[in-house]
């Protein structure tokens, strides 16, 4: 597809995207194959299409082409292998339906199957399966899941209970509390009773070759039709391990439907209410945490491992709430530095674009308090205290390093947290790397 022709399509493309228009989500994927078969420069077509500080980026459909259409020119590169993709279910009885059968209705079982088939298709030397896992839901989300495989003749899925683990007693989630009814897993215990399943089944096709195991969120927010770039990460780059970004860096775009087209990095960071705070996070994340050097979002639901490394990773991660992402994601890389890896080998990510999903997200909360937002950050400071203390050997380096700082944060109460986070937010747009000084914190802070 020319640029000009390109320019031309982006004109007539809506302003946002829609996750309920089956249509709309494939023709994402036609424009796709229309910028693979012209065969020009991706890094040109970025360059005219990204946008800059004095134009704005491309409407979200054309982002999400070009995206998917460098993720299936970089599987074609990778060597034979499958991937195995999971995604937790939990409230669903909304989004899994049609756009016809509700409103908020996303179709996602037989959406994300068509976008794995197009991102594997006529490369038989690879293959790929869904691993989908109700999370104790109430409303049946695996019944409902299993009325859409068969309805529209799904292959290559398969469905898991969570529930299954509390029956069998599962040493696993013994170990780690799980209940009969799953109240103590949000979205993390379904999520790693699936990576668990994927890592121990027995191997096929390809037999013999690497296997791959990624997890997602269950909605449309990001295209599964990106799935190549987490398997170049690791086996055409070398990385331990492959991740997503939905901000934080160039390439990352983020869609706010109905009204608002792609933010790109930083406009998308600026925009955020808690643009500070979240400086703020990664700055002593950072610090606290060396491994996670180069990595801005944690919490991106966009992770792949090699299948033979999950159960040794999976064993050190206590956690089936909201922060398992964050647990996981360390565990990970802690274990491989102990492996010898080096840090510019630990994770290879790779930018998005996603799109919010408001209407129906399981994890939203709202509160009347005006000091909520302080007072969850300040936790977080905490916790990343917490999490110090267990990652990190006591006379390490990076221990004596963060000592001072550990120091500052370590049980920090909230209205000392705000007033540091109100001062500094007095010198404007912020990035994520701002050099602070201690002293330039402390100083907020008094």
């Amino acid at each position: 597809m020319a640029l000009e022709k390109m320019t031309e399509l982006n004109a007539s493309l809506p302003v946002s995207r829609d996750l309920t228009n089956a249509e709309e989500t494939m023709k994402v994927l036609s424009i796709a194959n229309d910028i693979i078969a012209a065969g020009q420069d991706l890094e040109e077509i970025k360059k005219q299409m990204y946008g800059s500080e004095t134009v704005k980026p491309a409407a979200p459909v054309l982002l999400s082409a070009i995206g998917a259409a460098e993720s299936k020119m970089l599987l074609q590169k990778c060597p034979a292998h499958r991937l195995v993709c999971v995604y937790a279910m939990y409230g669903e009885k909304n989004r899994i339906r049609t756009k016809e059968e509700h409103e908020n209705g996303q179709d996602f079982m037989t959406i994300k199957v068509k976008q794995l088939e197009w991102l594997f298709a006529d490369q038989p030397d690879k293959t790929w399966e869904i691993i989908a896992v109700d999370d104790g839901c109430p409303d049946n989300s695996k019944d409902l899941a299993k009325a859409a495989v068969e309805k529209n003749n799904l292959k290559n899925v398969t469905i898991l209970n969570l529930k299954n683990a509390y029956k069998e007693k599962n040493p696993f989630f013994v170990k780690r509390g799980l209940d009969e009814a799953c109240k103590k897993s949000r979205k993390g215990g379904a999520i790693l009773y699936g990576l668990l399943y994927a890592s121990q089944s027995k191997p096929f096709y390809p037999e013999g070759k690497p296997k791959l195991v990624m997890y997602t969120d269950s909605d449309l927010s990001t295209d599964m039709a990106l799935c190549g770039l987490l398997s170049d990460g690791i086996l055409n780059k070398g990385t331990s391990m492959s991740m997503g970004a939905r901000y934080g860096g160039e390439g990352t775009f983020l869609v706010k439907p109905p009204d608002h087209g792609a933010a790109p990095h930083p406009l998308s960071h600026y925009e955020q209410p808690n643009m500070m705070r979240i400086v703020l996070r990664h700055y002593v994340r950072v610090r606290l945490l060396p491994m996670l050097q180069g990595i801005y979002d944690t919490q991106c639901a966009f992770k792949c491992f090699k299948a033979e490394d999950l159960p040794a990773i999976l064993d050190d991660v206590m956690s089936m709430g909201a922060d398992f992402d964050m647990e996981l994601l360390l565990c990970a890389l802690l274990f491989f530095q102990k492996g010898g890896a080096e840090q510019g080998k630990l994770c290879s990510v790779s930018p998005t674009l996603f799109t919010e999903d408001f209407a129906e997200s399981n994890f939203m909360a709202s509160s009347e308090d005006p000091d909520k937002p302080n007072k969850t950050y300040a936790g977080m400071m905490t916790s990343l205290v917490q999490m110090h203390e267990r990652y990190i050997e006591p006379a390490s380096k990076d221990a004596e390093a963060a000592k001072d700082l550990v120091a500052f944060v370590k049980d920090m109460p909230w209205d000392t947290y705000k007033k540091m986070h109100d001062k500094l937010l007095e010198r404007g747009p912020t990035l994520f790397d701002h050099p602070f000084t201690l002293d330039e914190l402390k100083a907020a802070a008094a």
